[in-house]
């Protein structure tokens, strides 16, 4: 069960991590924080606007950063998801064939006993 939890949680940690914006620790002309973009998708326009040319490589960089730890996040999350429910379904099979025998065993023994 806990596999499950742990999963979910590393699989939206990393979902937010993507959706979320990725700023620079440079300000802009105008006092605003240089925005890349998201994990999802980039925007270099500020950071293509602003005095300093290093910022888009920088922005580059900075998106790179955000998607190499968020994305293998993603995949260890879905990865322990589904090892939680391949694990679930096989306890629950064996559950109903340990059921189904001890019937049947009951069923046999019925019929061997002796009527007095």
């Amino acid at each position: 069960m806990y596999l499950g939890i742990v999963g979910v949680f590393l699989g939206v940690v990393g979902l937010m991590a993507l959706w979320f914006p990725v700023h620079l620790n440079v300000y802009d002309v105008y006092g605003i924080k240089v925005s890349c973009g998201s994990g999802v998708s980039s925007n270099l326009t500020q950071a293509a606007q602003a005095d300093d040319a290093n910022l888009v490589q920088r922005c580059h960089e900075a998106l790179m950063l955000r998607r190499a730890w968020a994305i293998p996040t993603i995949a260890i999350g879905w990865l322990l998801v589904t090892g939680f429910l391949v694990a679930w379904v096989h306890n629950d099979q064996q559950q109903k064939e340990q059921q189904q025998q001890g019937q049947q065993h009951k069923q046999v023994d019925q019929q061997q006993e002796p009527v007095a």
